[in-house]
């Protein structure tokens, strides 16, 4: 298939698909359309509506119920048609290294960053394995991924996504991938919370040994919003740290109530900025960080999309 404009180029690099008709395929293509948004096994007893949190309306109810939709009823409404994958060696490797019978995908945002995720499963009673798959196009973000991942920390207010092994893109390997244990949860509600303002602050307060922190500055995850973060009773894990590093105190704070003002509440930017204070000082009394130093950290990072 042609490469989408404005993406990393890893859907052709990673995989051959074949349209093919359902008794032929290995799996079903979902669209939104003309964009591949999920690659799901036909014969799979394990669907992605299990660990996929989507915040869109259309999307969630299709989610929700994707479990008791036929395939060919979703090719029939042109959502979607059968293929027959072939994956490039190297992840075909890695998938076999799972020891999981068979796969679903996720396809992230189209992007010059894009990337993508396979849930590997083998039955019902299984933990899947998520294999996450960057090329030189995110070859920044996943390798500060990989690290903070592969520190043997714990913590107070929150888990972090196991890391099972990691390899780094080279000479030999195309890809960087990332093999981790399933991690569970339902999606966290959009708005503020005294335990998300909880986990930012232990975030906030990740030492490292080989790091001086300058004045003014703390550890940050990055993209810490509600869809990065999983709620299972009273534990919350947070995922996705390729944007991991060390920023102006309190930008995690900040970044998730304006992202959830943009990206949920179609606000502009100063109605965004100046909700997302006035949330946060029900919380902390004072907090502040300049409007135009917060927009240049948060565009720098190149998030929204």
């Amino acid at each position: 298939m042609s490469e989408k404009p404005n993406t990393s180029g890893i859907l052709d690099q990673a995989l051959k698909i074949e349209k093919t008709k359902k008794k032929d395929a290995s799996h079903f293509v979902l669209c939104n359309g003309d964009k591949i948004r999920y690659i799901i096994a036909p014969a799979g007893k394990k669907r992605l509506s299990q660990n996929v949190s989507t915040y869109s309306g259309k999307l969630g109810l299709l989610m929700k119920y994707l479990n008791y939709i036929p395939s060919w009823m979703l090719e029939k409404a042109g959502m979607g048609y059968f293929a027959k994958i072939e994956l490039h060696p190297e992840i075909e490797k890695a998938f076999k290294q799972t020891g999981k019978i068979t796969w679903n995908m996720i396809v992230g945002t189209y992007d010059e960053k894009q990337k993508l995720v396979m849930q590997c499963f083998g039955n019902d009673e299984d933990d899947a394995v998520f294999i996450k798959i960057g090329n030189s196009a995110t070859e920044k973000e996943m390798s500060a991924e990989m690290n903070f991942l592969g520190k043997p920390e714990s913590y107070r207010t929150f888990e972090i996504p196991q890391l099972i092994t990691a390899i780094k893109a080279d000479d030999s390997n195309l890809f960087n991938l990332q093999l981790m244990r399933e991690f569970k949860g339902e999606k966290v509600e959009p708005v503020l919370t005294e335990d998300i303002v909880e986990i930012y602050k232990e975030i906030s307060a990740i030492k490292h040994e080989d790091v001086v922190t300058p004045k003014g500055y703390a550890f940050s995850h990055g993209d810490f919003a509600p869809w990065n973060i999983k709620r299972t009773g009273n534990s919350y894990t947070v995922f996705d740290w390729e944007q991991c590093g060390y920023r102006t105190v309190g930008f995690d704070l900040l970044h998730y109530m304006f992202s959830v003002n943009i990206r949920l509440r179609g606000m502009d930017r100063d109605i965004a900025y100046k909700t997302a204070i006035e949330e946060i000082h029900k919380y902390i009394s004072g907090f502040e960080i300049p409007r135009e130093d917060f927009l240049k950290e948060y565009d720098s990072l190149r998030l929204e999309s």
